[in-house]
């Protein structure tokens, strides 16, 4: 019996002494003016402990888990709105953090005018040199002014979305650069979907967490597919353009699940600003073609008129590998051949990509696809489109807005670092 005995604690010692690894994180989810939460994945089922407070020298607050798992999730609530918390994970005794690069912001109050910095990056998770060029222009454009919230827009891991291209193409390549200190809001693609449109398959679904109860503003969903949060005085909208709904209907289907949520999540914002974003563009004669794929024109056709009566601001999207923005537009929903800018541009244009909207006025909608933040290039044979602006092919790279109280800026910031595009908007 002390032989047995023996041999239980010497098992018990060897198993606990074993170096818990963090492999995955700690990455930021579902933030609000008060909670947020923090994951990380460990190589070894371990318990899960946040500290955290004003600095890194004085992290007095905790939250444990004594579960043993390997995907840790911890929420952290009572947090003041607009406030920055630095932190740090614990699993059996394995410290991440607890220095200047590991800290969280608080969302500020809705309607806030504090300024607001947003990364908006697609069709990025290939491990090519293009994403690492894209995310240190980024990275090293930022650095004084780090971005406050950071969207997708889906095909965010390839080839098919699988775990492992989620680990190799995602976190390992932004984990010391972002994912520590950004929450991230994404949207899928048809790639993270691997072709198939069943919401239940993607490990997607698993890997992030969404605002689907109307957390931090916006009309709850009830579905991690697409929801609506609020940042400050600017509304943001995910919305999935490849699920299959529980009624069968997709997001191009203007009285389907999705578009029902949409009209009347748009009739509830009161905020000044409205950005929404999504995978497949209206809009796009690059890698892809808005005139001759359904996926593209029906949302063109049945969405964009939607977008318009609720004057939303900005639409981005990926899909086609490329950027292409437009200048404000109001129903144009048919070819691109159709464009009239004498009929379909709203822009009251005071100088060259500098817009001004008048308290009142006809406000057009700004369509821009932004999908090469890793994935680039190709173009149709009637490139670019009619109503195009500005489009690149040849460039990868990802957009910055700012928006500080009734101004909005925003830069397409490619790989080498230069700034190849930039607008800006005023309300008046």
């Amino acid at each position: 019996m002390k032989k047995f005995t023996l041999l239980l604690l010497l098992i018990t010692f060897f198993c606990g002494a074993q170096d818990i690894k963090v492999i995955r994180g700690p990455y930021l989810q579902n933030f609000t003016p008060t909670s947020g939460v923090v994951r990380w994945r460990t190589d070894i089922a371990a318990n899960s402990q946040v500290i955290y407070g004003n600095s890194p020298g004085q992290l007095n607050k905790s939250i444990t888990d004594a579960n043993l798992l390997t995907e840790h999730e911890v929420e952290i609530k009572n947090l003041s709105p607009g406030k920055k918390y630095y932190y740090a994970i614990i699993s059996a005794g394995t410290k991440v953090g607890g220095d200047e690069t590991h800290y969280f912001n608080t969302v500020p109050k809705a309607g806030s005018t504090k300024p607001v910095r947003i990364w908006a990056l697609g069709d990025f998770g290939n491990s090519s040199k293009n994403q690492a060029g894209v995310r240190d222009a980024m990275f090293n454009a930022t650095k004084t002014h780090k971005p406050d919230a950071w969207i997708w827009m889906g095909d965010n891991a390839y080839s098919n979305g699988k775990e492992e291209e989620y680990q190799n193409h995602v976190f390992r390549v932004y984990q010391d650069t972002f994912f520590k200190n950004l929450p991230v809001w994404p949207s899928p693609g048809n790639h993270d979907y691997a072709g198939k449109h069943d919401p239940s398959l993607p490990p997607y679904f698993k890997i992030f967490n969404m605002p689907t109860k109307g957390e931090n503003g916006g009309l709850p969903s009830g579905t991690e597919s697409f929801y609506s949060f609020n940042y400050g005085n600017v509304h943001l909208i995910s919305l999935d353009s490849e699920a299959m709904e529980s009624d069968s209907s997709y997001l191009y289907n203007e009285n389907g699940k999705q578009a029902n949520w949409l009209k009347k999540d748009l009739e509830a914002n009161k905020l000044p600003w409205t950005i929404v974003y999504w995978h497949k563009p209206p809009y796009s004669k690059a890698s892809h073609d808005s005139d001759t794929e359904i996926w593209m024109y029906k949302v063109r056709e049945n969405i964009t008129p939607i977008l318009e009566k609720y004057k939303v601001d900005l639409v981005i999207c990926g899909h086609s590998h490329s950027y292409e923005r437009n200048h404000p537009m109001l129903g144009h929903t048919g070819k691109s051949a159709t464009y009239d800018a004498a009929v379909h541009k709203k822009a009251n244009e005071v100088a060259p990509n500098t817009y001004v909207i008048n308290k009142g006025e006809s406000q057009g909608t700004i369509y821009i696809v932004n999908g090469s933040g890793g994935q680039l290039g190709g173009k149709q044979k009637d490139y670019p489109l009619k109503s195009s602006l500005y489009s690149n092919v040849t460039e990868g790279g990802s957009m910055l807005i700012d928006v500080v109280n009734k101004k909005l800026n925003a830069q397409w910031i490619c790989a080498d670092g230069v700034v190849r595009d930039m607008f800006s908007i005023e309300k008046k």
